[in-house]
């Protein structure tokens, strides 16, 4: 593989901006279905749909094809066991860490280590998959994280052979990925999934990550984030006769080229650029720790009824709490990293 090259900034702020705006959904989601809550106004849904699943999700993972890919744009076949050593070294061990921690609580509690049925769901866990496959599989013990982190490790899982697709065959994979969701329009009972996480509309959103960095230069020009840009805010605020899955898609595209120079912008300002790099080291934490500090939180208030002053200064204390455990999570997940066992098991991959 590849060295890795000069870091872009403004990825740094969109994977702040992405995990702001999906931690306020989740908040969101929460408000507007407790009865004595306000329905809060912000980032539950818009013109033609909702903030999370596709719209914001989908930017993560253009976001993540983009960072991957320009990191290591190839791998050769020798190389595929430092590759994946390297994803699961960025994906696992601080999910394990955080995953066993609350586990042991949950078990402590309740006085068996199987409290939630058959051990033999924990391998999905173990796998990252338990929340990304829980529409099959109900009965596991999923509990932090997002249901994208199982698609995101099928992706990587994939990427060696996208990769060979983007040198061989970029254009027809483009249009297969492209017409595969598109199809997603009309009812399809092959998949049980539902659409929006399904994992070839997932694939797509991860392959036009890799694409904008392949036609990077053409796509900074700023018409071109006009263009999609302008039909994504579009999207966003007027409602529109056409399949809210398919405009999700476009609001994807469009906010990911916005965000994009957005961080080219807000990164050249010294005095917060140091804040969203902060926030970009620690978003994965974020990822995983959002529904668990979100959830404790909102117990806390569950009896009362909220107004959305109250809510929004309970929003505050939750992001408080996610940065200051997630803080805490990513510096004990670097000390684990740069153990000497850790380093004993690694020098047999890299």
């Amino acid at each position: 593989m590849m060295m890795k090259k000069e870091r872009i900034d403004a990825f740094d702020f969109m994977r702040s901006a992405t995990a702001w705006i999906i931690v306020i959904y989740h908040f969101a989601c929460i408000c507007n279905t407790t009865p004595q809550y306000s329905n809060f106004p912000l980032f539950y849904t818009h013109a033609n749909g909702v903030w999370g699943e596709n719209t914001s999700v989908n930017v993560f993972f253009m976001l993540s094809g983009a960072s991957l890919y320009y990191n290591y744009p190839a791998i050769k076949r020798g190389s595929l066991k430092r590759y994946y050593f390297t994803r699961f070294k960025g994906v696992f061990p601080m999910f394990y860490m955080i995953w066993f921690f609350l586990y042991y609580q949950k078990a402590t509690a309740a006085g068996n280590l199987f409290y939630n049925g058959s051990p033999k769901s924990m391998l999905l866990t173990l796998g990252g998959m338990d929340g990304y496959l829980s529409y099959r599989y109900p009965q596991n013990y999923y509990f932090i994280g997002e249901w994208f982190l199982g698609a995101l490790v099928f992706l990587y899982l994939l990427y060696p052979l996208l990769t060979w697709c983007m040198e061989h065959c970029r254009i027809l994979t483009t249009l297969l990925l492209g017409a595969a969701t598109l199809s997603f329009h009309w009812p399809n009972s092959f998949f049980q999934i539902q659409r929006e996480r399904n994992l070839i509309v997932c694939m797509l959103a991860f392959w036009l990550g890799m694409l904008f960095i392949e036609y990077r230069k053409w796509l900074e020009n700023k018409w071109v984030t006009v263009l999609f840009g302008g039909t994504a805010l579009v999207f966003i605020f007027v409602k529109v006769p056409l399949d809210p899955f398919l405009c999700a898609q476009t609001i994807a595209v469009g906010l990911f080229l916005l965000f994009y120079h957005a961080g080219n912008r807000v990164m050249r300002i010294s005095r917060i650029r140091p804040f969203f790099t902060y926030t970009g080291g620690i978003s994965y934490a974020i990822f995983l720790l959002q529904h668990v500090v979100m959830s404790q939180i909102a117990n806390l208030f569950g009896g009362d009824g909220l107004t959305v002053l109250q809510e929004v200064l309970l929003l505050v204390l939750t992001f408080v709490m996610i940065y200051l455990f997630a803080d805490i999570c990513t510096r004990l997940n670097r000390i684990m990293l740069e153990s000497r066992w850790f380093r004993k098991i690694q020098g047999y991959f890299v």
